[in-house]
C-alpha cells in the first residue's frame, strides 16, 4: 500500500513540474486537447472549458526563451523590490592579516 501511495505522489510530481518547465506553446496545445477531450465526454461546458484552458496556460513559463513574454521591454526601470548590494565606502578598509 505505501508503495502504491508513494509511486502516487512521484508521478503527480514529475508530471506538475513537466508541465509547468515545457514550452508555452506546448503546454498551450496540451491543455487544449485535455480541454477538447473533457468537452467531447460531456464533462464540461464550453464557459467552463474556455475557463479552464485559461487557468492551464496561464504563469509558470519554463525559461524566457520558450516564448519571450517574459522578457521586460528595453527601458522598463527595475522592480522597486529588488534588494541590491550597495558597499558603504563611507568606512576605511578592514584588514585581517597582512
Amino acid at each position: 500500500m505505501q508503495q502504491t501511495a508513494v509511486f502516487v505522489i512521484v508521478a503527480a510530481a514529475g508530471l506538475y513540474a513537466a508541465w509547468k518547465l515545457m514550452p508555452r506553446a506546448l503546454r498551450a496545445r496540451l491543455a487544449q486537447v485535455i480541454v477538447g477531450f473533457a468537452r467531447r465526454r460531456g464533462r464540461l461546458s464550453d464557459d467552463a472549458a474556455a475557463v479552464l484552458a485559461q487557468r492551464l496556460t496561464a504563469g509558470g513559463c519554463g525559461s524566457c526563451d520558450s516564448c519571450g513574454t517574459c522578457a521586460k521591454a528595453p527601458g522598463v526601470a527595475p522592480d522597486a523590490s529588488v534588494l541590491r548590494f550597495v558597499p558603504d565606502e563611507s568606512q576605511p578598509e578592514r584588514r585581517t592579516r597582512q
